[in-house]
């Protein structure tokens, strides 16, 4: 099965963008959600009473500790397939310097086309 976060062919722009773009956000939903979860543990644990049962105790930090474990290899697993790690630091220049040029020639072309529906 092939890891949907995979980056491994080419794109056209507007759909790279979209797609890193969506990488982000995932990650930051991510780290936010584990956040959250470290929030509701603390609380959780701080709320446990004195002579509760021992056993469902350590099964919910058993809980606890495996939903962290696995959130914190899923936010692993979304740095990992950020764009730019497989590219070296030209690499990325490049991209950044292709990427400027084709955003200046856009601007030029809106510009004419405001010009143009002046007319």
């Amino acid at each position: 099965m092939q890891n949907p976060l995979s980056y491994e062919k080419e794109e056209p722009l507007e759909v790279a963008t979209s797609i890193n773009m969506d990488r982000l956000t995932q990650l930051q939903d991510a780290i936010d959600e584990m956040a959250r979860m470290f929030a509701n543990s603390v609380e959780f644990l701080n709320r446990v009473q004195v002579g509760q049962d021992q056993i469902k105790l350590k099964e919910n930090q058993q809980e606890i500790v495996q939903d962290v474990v696995k959130k914190a290899k899923q936010i692993e697993i979304l740095i990992d397939n950020l764009p730019g790690l497989r590219n070296t630091e030209q690499e990325q220049f490049d991209m950044i310097k292709e990427l400027n040029k084709e955003m200046q020639e856009a601007n030029l072309e809106y510009i004419k086309a405001v010009e143009d529906a002046g007319r």
